[in-house]
């Protein structure tokens, strides 16, 4: 197991924000990180660190799930064990190969397969398209133990799911079951989702990707034109809606700034605004 002290949780995030992990566990087998989860505090896990928002503060501990299992293992026609340190990207293309498919537009997104199923990440409701729609059971770390949670038990929903803000459990990875796809269909979905990401989304400087889950669009585009927030730090993106961008020196509390401010104007119109984004403070 790899130890570091002291370390600049900054380097962690996509939005490039945090304080200072005074120890971080970085298990690189499953026996470590069962050993690790039982030295830190679980509301400190971090993984590929998009939708994470940390403060500017030390902690005594995280643990780091990057490392520990990166399985990616063919079980039966189109059934897979996938560990939760995969990358997304790594998974699509080692089924695309194999001939299936299923996960191509989350093929833009920065993120770990663990963190993917925490989060439910999808590409919209409009599309109602998320990574449960193809997951068959999760496997988990609760209380000490190493349990496999079905998937009707693990509450699915936009953006949702029963390990979200729940400490009691650290996704340890997950059976997957994936259409067949032939390799030119699947070629061709990545190329859209990365042609679409870059005519729509702002990927000039660090950011969550989506700051909220359920919003109001009128409001953030009224949001936008009052140009609330920090030029120099951190503002909502002029290209992309719903996303909060650092322009360098952007800090916690300004973040948290914009994200109340926002969830404080739904309040006032009476229209439902859930977060997204993991507050580490």
């Amino acid at each position: 197991m790899i130890i570091l002290e002291n370390e600049k949780l900054s380097k962690y995030t996509t939005i490039k924000i945090g304080g200072i992990a005074k120890k971080m566990y970085v298990p690189e087998t499953e026996e470590e990180l069962i050993e690790a989860a039982a030295k830190t505090d679980q509301r400190y896990v971090i993984g590929g660190g998009s939708n994470l928002l940390i403060a500017e503060h030390e902690f005594e501990s995280v643990l780091n799930v990057r490392e520990f299992d990166k399985t990616i293992e063919h079980q039966l026609e189109g059934r897979y064990y996938v560990g939760a340190s995969v990358r997304l990207q790594k998974l699509i293309n080692t089924i695309n190969k194999d001939g299936y498919g299923g996960l191509e537009y989350l093929y833009s997104v920065p993120g770990l397969i663990g963190g993917a199923i925490v989060m439910n990440a999808g590409n919209g409701k409009e599309w109602n398209n998320c990574i449960s729609d193809h997951i068959v059971r999760v496997k988990v770390l609760h209380n000490g133990k190493i349990e496999w949670i079905e998937k009707k038990k693990c509450h699915f929903s936009h953006r949702n799911s029963l390990f979200k803000n729940n400490h009691e459990y650290i996704v340890l990875g997950a059976e997957f079951d994936f259409p067949k796809q032939d390799l030119e269909t699947s070629k061709r979905l990545i190329k859209e989702r990365l042609e679409l990401c870059k005519r729509l989304q702002d990927s000039s400087k660090p950011n969550f990707g989506s700051t909220f889950m359920n919003y109001n669009k009128t409001i953030i585009r009224f949001a936008k034109r009052l140009k609330m927030g920090n030029k120099k730090g951190i503002h909502f993106s002029r290209k992309t809606g719903n996303w909060l961008v650092n322009e360098g020196n952007g800090t916690y509390r300004e973040a948290v700034r914009q994200i109340k401010r926002i969830e404080r104007v739904h309040k006032l119109f009476r229209k439902k605004c859930d977060r997204e984004v993991i507050l580490w403070d």
